[in-house]
């Protein structure tokens, strides 16, 4: 508010400097005038434009309280000759599918962080670095984000509390279902994810966990490879015509062709997710060679995948955000993780 009546402020005394300007200048006209000399050259007065704020997305969507960095832009092409490209149809969803399945990730070595050689055209933000090598133990990871099915069970219990009230319109109605059972739980905070997956035996992933199932064994920069999304991959904003793919939330497993070669589902877009790991934007500085678990205190925690309303920049395998502990984001979900043992 200081910042905006200072703005005010200003806009006024240069208006008013301006009125005594002209003031000036016309009296200074008719004054030669009247002493037979040459007109002066009329004074162009510039027009001062008021800058305009722009509206806040409806339903608290999901932050982005990343650092400012600069990104490279993605290669210019000559665009004369070509029609702005229209976003295909939302997929036909698979309703065959056990939400409760999980997948063996065999552990192993690679490589977390941002590629600044192999990063789809876009720059590495300072949390994504330094690229580094991480070993982990097996585990397993939900092949799919925690639903609403699910996550109701755990409320029915008297376990977990009940999600926050959905906004109309976000979840997109695909007519293939009566209910949204199979539609990612948002609104969700950590530790709403921490309960539900201690009451199904299980835990969030680490976020070496999580990198490592969305990269699957060829390290790609997104789950499906090193090219950018063209809305058949995941759901999230097209910048192509900067227009969403969907425009809200779809079921789970709706984008097969996004899985990850290990074949985890819902990696990038349609909705973040919660992971283990209070954030750090140095952690990676810093972090153990095998097994990391992250800092071992602070408020703020890591939440990786993008959402439905996000650019490509935050769908890659490397790009990192947080949010505080008790925060609760219409597009913030998470999946859970368990030990081999």
């Amino acid at each position: 508010m200081k910042k905006r009546i200072s703005s005010l402020f200003n806009k006024n005394r240069i208006k008013h400097g301006r009125m005594i300007l002209i003031s000036i200048l016309l009296t200074a006209f008719l004054t030669i005038g009247l002493v037979g000399c040459e007109m002066p050259l009329p004074v162009e007065v510039e027009t001062l434009v008021d800058d305009t704020e722009t509206s806040e997305p409806i339903g608290e969507l999901t932050e982005i309280t990343e650092e400012q960095t600069e990104e490279a832009t993605l290669p210019q092409e000559d665009v004369s000759d070509r029609t702005i490209p229209t976003n295909p149809a939302p997929p036909t969803v698979v309703d065959a599918i056990d939400p409760n399945e999980q997948v063996l990730i065999e552990g192993g070595t690679f490589w977390m962080g941002c590629d600044e050689e192999n990063n789809a055209g876009f720059g590495c933000r300072a949390s994504e670095l330094p690229r580094h090598q991480v070993t982990l133990d097996p585990y397993l990871i939900d092949r799919y984000e925690v639903t609403n099915g699910q996550y109701q069970l755990c409320v029915d219990a008297g376990v977990c509390q009940a999600q926050r009230p959905i906004p109309d319109g976000l979840y997109y109605e695909t007519g293939q279902f009566d209910s949204v059972d199979n539609y990612p739980v948002v609104n969700i905070s950590y530790e709403d994810a921490k309960t539900y997956c201690s009451f199904v035996d299980k835990r969030l992933p680490t976020e070496a966990e999580w990198e490592m199932a969305a990269r699957g064994s060829g390290e790609t920069v997104f789950p499906w490879g090193n090219e950018n999304s063209d809305c058949t991959q995941a759901n999230s904003l097209n910048p192509l015509n900067a227009t969403a793919c969907v425009g809200g939330i779809m079921p789970v497993g709706s984008y097969p062709t996004g899985s990850s070669s290990y074949g985890v589902m819902d990696m990038a877009g349609n909705v973040w997710e919660w992971v283990a790991d209070v954030y750090d934007p140095d952690y990676y500085a810093n972090s153990p060679a095998e097994n990391p678990t992250g800092p071992e205190s602070g408020s703020e925690y890591v939440v990786r995948g993008g959402g439905f309303s996000g650019n490509w920049s935050y769908l890659r395998n490397s790009a990192r955000s947080y949010d505080l502990g008790f925060y609760s984001g219409a597009d913030l979900g998470f999946r859970c993780a368990q030990d081999v043992n």
